[in-house]
């Protein structure tokens, strides 16, 4: 079981993370796909969270196949006992700390907005059917001028999220540079 401190400890580096290096690397010209924002937010999480991770038994993994849901989460922070004689890796986890799913588009219509639109139910399956008490992410970076950053109104978030659910953006918000938002 994974402490409540260290959830937390997870969660406002997950957030500072967004928030300085996501944006830094976005604006130096590290990202220009979805598998490039995975990865430097797995870099940066593994630099930032490496001795926590190491103490408390915690891994963070790309693309985790979550067999019941048959879906891939882009990432997830885990607990795993590694004593467990079990035969798959996977099978060795007792907790998640984090579900991570992340988009990244730079077109402006409207078969864009549906495109990232597609991660939502999965969050929401995540929420309702899986039995950990985790913290979701949903990070998008949206290339195009909008008028908001938010894909979640406050009736998911509050009904059914119950708190659970943070959305990490960046986009145009009538600027030429990336802004962040949580």
């Amino acid at each position: 079981m994974i402490k409540k401190s260290i959830r937390k400890e997870i969660d406002n580096v997950i957030k500072n993370i967004w928030l300085r290096n996501i944006c830094t690397d976005y604006g130096n010209g590290f990202l220009i796909k979805e598998a490039s924002l995975q990865c430097s937010l797995y870099h940066h999480l593994q630099n930032e969270l490496n001795l926590l991770l190491q103490q408390n038994h915690l891994y963070i993994y790309p693309e985790f196949y979550f067999k019941e849901l048959k879906f891939f989460a882009d990432l997830v922070i885990v607990e795993m006992d590694m004593t467990l004689e079990k035969k798959w890796l996977s099978e060795k986890m007792t907790d998640i700390a984090a579900i991570i799913e992340l988009k990244y588009d730079g077109g402006n219509a409207m078969s864009t907005s549906d495109y990232i639109k597609t991660d939502m139910p999965k969050l929401k399956e995540y929420i309702r059917s899986l039995n950990y008490d985790c913290q979701y992410y949903f990070g998008v970076i949206y290339e195009t001028d909008c008028e908001w950053l938010h894909w979640f109104d406050k009736r998911s978030t509050n009904n059914w999220a119950n708190g659970r659910l943070t959305e990490l953006n960046a986009g145009y918000l009538g600027q030429y540079e990336v802004t962040p938002h949580l």
